[in-house]
């Protein structure tokens, strides 16, 4: 028996379907993979600048009488002094002063214009690269002296300056220091006294002091000189203290 033709046309059909399989379908796109995003990096706290205008020098100076006591250190062309303790190594020009151990250091120098002497004053300390906020105005020690003070940095040291009167002070100290001597000195700024009958009393003691060195044989009157020296650079500074124990090496004293 003969099959119709669309029969056997669809049994082909039915055939050619069942032939193709499912493996033969383009395979599924791969899920994108997922990043994760790390957490921020926290914040690292430089010292690359310095203190904020007046965040130092302004509590520790303005309008403060507290300054402390020594021996009292002029610097030629300045009308104004600074009491430097007795534990402080003094030397050198410009007048440098450190801290026992080592960790603060003053620079004293003279200048109608701070900016014109802090490099050297800079130099002289040890430090280099400073970078000043804007100065202030600040009232300063007992005799309520007009200063201009500003903070800043010398190179990875915290510094702060303060200039009064024709005398520049350059501070600086490392970042474990404890800074309190060091602006108890700058506190203790005051007007050079000069003139007067107690400086011209005291600078006659040290004169005496150098006519006996003419008649010493040497090497006393060599001492005796350089004592008078001394005497009378403390004698203009008012500095009975100092004076007196320049004398006393001679069995002398100024009454």
């Amino acid at each position: 028996m003969r099959l119709p033709h669309y029969v056997l046309i669809g049994a082909m059909l039915s055939v050619g379907f069942t032939g193709c399989k499912k493996d033969d379908d383009p395979p599924p796109m791969p899920a994108a993979p997922t990043i994760s995003t790390p957490p921020p990096e926290p914040a690292v706290l430089t010292t690359a600048e310095p203190a904020a205008p007046g965040e130092v020098v302004r509590p520790e100076l303005d309008n403060r009488e507290d300054g402390g006591t020594g021996a009292t250190v002029a610097v030629s062309g300045a009308k104004a002094t600074l009491q430097i303790p007795s534990d402080w190594k003094t030397a050198g020009t410009p007048k440098v002063a450190t801290a026992p151990d080592g960790k603060s250091r003053l620079v004293l120098g003279a200048g109608t214009d701070a900016n014109s002497v802090m490099d050297s004053l800079a130099t002289a300390g040890g430090v280099a690269g400073c970078t000043w906020q804007s100065p202030l105005s600040l009232t300063v020690g007992k005799d309520k002296l007009s200063a201009q003070a500003a903070d800043g940095k010398c190179g990875n040291k915290p510094a702060a300056y303060m200039a009064t009167e024709g005398l520049v002070v350059l501070g600086s100290w490392d970042d474990d220091a404890d800074r309190t001597a060091l602006f108890s000195v700058m506190r203790s700024v005051a007007k050079a006294k000069t003139g007067g009958p107690a400086v011209s009393r005291l600078v006659a003691c040290c004169r005496v002091l150098a006519q006996n060195a003419k008649s010493s044989p040497p090497p006393q009157n060599a001492f005796m000189m350089q004592a008078a020296a001394t005497c009378e650079a403390a004698a203009r500074n008012n500095n009975v203290g100092a004076v007196n124990a320049a004398l006393s090496q001679f069995g002398m004293k100024c009454n």
